[in-house]
Order: C-alpha cells, then structure tokens, then sequence
C-alpha cells in the first residue's frame, strides 16, 4: 500500500470537496500505518496534525457499546437484561415495549423509536427530562421489527451506564475506557475542545444541503452546556467524544485485537463477538453496491459484506464535522478519518479508498461516486419537505388576521413552540431556532430559515376548533415510517 500517493490524491480531492481538513489513522496487523491529518486545521495557515482534535460525533456509539461490553465483562451488566430492570422509572409510550426491550435492542436500533430528534436536539431538557419524556414519544413501528437510527437509544444506554456505575456517563467514559486505552489526548469536554489552540475549525455550506462554497460555522454544544458548566451533552452517549489520529489509531487497535489491551483481556472475546453480530438487517448497499451489500447492524456498528469481507463500520455527522471508523476483521486492518465539513461522504471515499489498497483493490474510484451520492442525498433531503407542503396553491388568503395565529402551542415530548406577531410578521421560536414565517397558502406559513437540520421553507399548518378560534400549529420534524407531522396544541 502507497499510503503517501493515496493521500496525496485525497488532498487533491479535498480541494474539489471543499475540505479544509481532515483527520487520518490507518492500522495494519496492530501497527500504525499512519497517524496524522491533511490539510489547514483553521482553514487557512495552521495545518493539522496527529494530535489535531477533531469531534467524532456518533462514532462514540461503538465506545458507548464497548464500556458497556467492559461492564458485562466485569459481571454488572447483561445485554438480554429488560432496560428497566436498570432504570425502574423507564416508561416508554407502549407498554410491552417499556417491560421487554433490552440493552441489545437499543443498541441495534431496533427499539421501534424513531428518531424523535427535535424532541431532544435544541430542546435545551437535561437528561432527566428527557427520560421523562420518552413516555410521550410514540413509537411507530413494533419492537425488533426493522432497524431505525435513533439518538434516543443511546441517551438510555447512557443512563443505564450512569445506574449502574453511580458515575456521570461522561466520568465513566474517560476512567474506565479512555484513559485504559492511553487515548489521553481525547475529550468529552466542550469547553476543554474549545480551549484547545490544536483544534480543527468547523465549516458547513454556505448555501443549505448544496456542495457549493463552505464557510466557518460554530461548533456544536447543547444548551444543557451552556447553562450547566460541567454538565455534558444529555446525549452525550451517542456523540460526545472529541478525539485525534493518535488516539483513534489505539481504538482501532483494541478493535482488531479481539479486546485485549496488551496481553490482557479488556472485554471478553464472546461479547466482542456479540458487538459485530449481525442483529437488525438494514438493506442493500445503495450508493456503495455492488462492492459493498447485505447491510445490518450489529452493536453501534455498521456491518457489511464488502467484495467478499465483513467489514465493520460507523459513520458520525455533527455540525462542521464528518466522520467514519472501519474495519476489516479478516485482513486485520483499520481506518479513521475526520473531515471538517458537515454532512459530507469525503471521509466515506477515502475509507473506502484505503481498504480497497489493503485488498489490492483498484476498480472504484470512491470519491466520484459518493461525490455524485452526496448530491443526491441532498437533493432528496429537499425534495421530501417540497413534496409534503405540495406547490402553493396562488391567491390564497390566511383565514384569521395575522395576530391570531400568535401564541404558544405545546405538545407532550417536545419543547413549547413559540409564534409571535410585528407589524403583520409572524415569528417562530422552537428549539432555540428563531426563523421568520411567510404565507404559504391558506394558513400554511413557511420557515424562512433553518431550524438545526432542517431545511428553510419547512411548513407550519395552523388548525381551528369548532368557533373558529386557531387552536393548533402542525409541522413535520422528520421523516420517519407511519408517522406524520406532530401536532402542537395553543397554550
């Protein structure tokens, strides 16, 4: 393998992704082939190194999994166990799923949660909150019937380490998985991430799910963080490690060690084992095929057959940061890679890229393909919330004066939803987003701004009771299965 041409290639490549920088560890039979990065850490004169910290958003599920894996190692913890004999206050909307699910199925994304993610993302809810507000949450398909990605799942599993341990999750985290592994460069910390003068800067689109020119953005904290020195993300379990090339090239080595640190066992090789278990299947390979098909979902990671291999891996997207940890059992070899800019499949093509010269590989260039792939995901994040409004029907008029569509409209599991009028202007707050609304037709308004993730011009469908007085405000905040907008009802 000619490490140095393939990354030469991804440089160049990087210019054409409008890529400043971009973490790299490669390992090969437990050694390190390279640890290092690419690139201008702020995007200008500073370029990035080894030890460069970059977030690696929710490629810490596969940690979240092994801490819990160190604890069932240690005889406190049992995957097939009910979650709720962890945590006796864990209600969920249904009943059977509440007294059945089991740390298995939230871990596989198989829980039938779907991603609820405005019900935690921007909310400001601290953990509790947040466990308290799973009851109203419905779920929209049966338990162990089909994979969804859900954050939710992760938050629990935090919160079953937090029982267990009598420690905060991040606490844990860093004692007994980070520091054992020497990846003592690694943070859960934002403010510590923050501080640091060797950190990648964060850089998103300018112009909302294009690949056009990029611009510096914020990097991502929650308002529990911000109000709560010293409290993590509520979430922290599904995304809060900040990491470098370094340390992730030890990772990948107690990965393709079988779980040993050393000589010694850190989780026992049967629940290795468990982790990579196919246990929720999730499709074809899409983009990716033929190469890469037959996808499932084992335990925080990703698993496919890839040109006659397993191949184990995980992606994580956070704001300005796009990120993705492979590996191939069988050929005994790892990569990481960390590019800064948000919702990008860059760090895909060259994970791809890497394995394909470890198989001697060189049929697929990755990087046009995912390219051509990562167009099309946007294209179709846009066309979905097009096509649920429908096309402005012409020459429509609100049926109340402006102002009465103003209030607060609430709905169990999510934060309040605020509208308010100016001088014939409405305004929605909703999550610590704060967007204008433009007539639509009839009494759809349409977001004039982002809210997180989701695109501007997202609708906003007010509802009158029987006297005509507006009473509810419908938006659509996903685009899970079986489930439509939520309804907010006026305070």
């Amino acid at each position: 393998m000619d490490i140095r041409k393939i990354l030469q290639t991804a440089e160049q490549q990087m210019q054409k992704w409008q890529i400043h920088s971009a973490s790299v560890a490669v390992v090969k039979d437990g050694e390190v082939l390279y640890s290092g990065a690419l690139g201008m850490r702020d995007g200008a004169g500073q370029p990035a190194d080894g030890q460069t910290l970059y977030p690696i958003a929710s490629c810490t599920k596969a940690f979240t999994v092994a801490a819990l894996a160190r604890l069932a190692t240690q005889g406190k913890f049992d995957f097939d166990r009910p979650v709720r004999e962890y945590l006796p206050g864990f209600r969920m909307a249904d009943e059977y799923a509440t007294a059945n699910l089991t740390g298995r199925d939230f871990l596989s994304h198989r829980s039938g949660l779907p991603r609820h993610e405005y019900a935690w993302y921007g909310s400001g809810y601290t953990r509790k909150q947040l466990m308290d507000n799973l009851r109203y949450l419905p779920l929209n398909l049966p338990i162990r019937y089909e994979f969804q990605y859900s954050n939710y799942n992760y938050l629990i599993a935090g919160e079953v380490i937090e029982q267990i341990t009598g420690m905060q999750f991040e606490d844990y985290l860093v004692k007994e998985l980070l520091q054992p592994l020497g990846m003592t460069r690694s943070t859960v910390s934002g403010d510590i991430f923050h501080a640091d003068p060797n950190r990648a800067y964060a850089f998103n689109h300018e112009e909302e799910y294009t690949m056009g020119p990029v611009h510096q953005v914020p990097y991502y904290t929650s308002f529990v963080e911000d109000e709560n020195p010293g409290e993590g993300d509520p979430v922290g379990a599904a995304g809060c490690i900040i990491s470098c090339a370094d340390d992730m090239a030890k990772w990948l080595k107690l990965l393709l060690s079988g779980g040993k640190i050393g000589d010694g066992e850190f989780i026992r090789k049967d629940l290795m084992d468990l982790i990579v278990a196919p246990h929720i299947y999730m499709g074809d390979g899409g983009a990716y095929g033929p190469e890469r098909s037959s996808q499932s979902y084992g335990l925080g990671w990703m698993l496919y057959d890839y040109r006659g291999c397993r191949m184990v891996e995980h992606g994580g997207n956070i704001n300005g940061f796009s990120a993705s940890t492979a590996w191939v059992p069988s050929r005994n070899f790892g990569v990481f890679v960390d590019a800064a800019l948000e919702t990008t499949l860059f760090a895909d093509a060259l994970v791809h890229t890497l394995v394909d010269a470890d198989l001697a590989e060189e049929t697929t260039d990755w990087y046009e393909r995912l390219y051509k792939a990562n167009e099309d995901m946007f294209s179709g994040v846009l066309e979905f919330f097009r096509n649920f409004a429908g096309k402005p029907v012409p020459d429509t008029e609100p049926s109340h004066p402006i102002a009465d569509y103003a209030g607060t409209y609430e709905v169990p599991g999510y934060r309040r939803l605020l509208v308010t009028e100016q001088d014939g202007k409405l305004t929605l707050d909703f999550n610590h987003w704060i967007v204008g609304l433009r007539h639509y037709h009839y009494d759809t308004f349409a977001t004039e701004g982002p809210i997180g993730e989701l695109p501007t011009g997202l609708t906003v469908t007010f509802g009158t009771d029987s006297t005509g007085t507006v009473r509810t405000a419908s938006v659509m905040l996903g685009r899970a299965k079986n489930l439509g907008p939520v309804c907010f009802t006026r305070k």
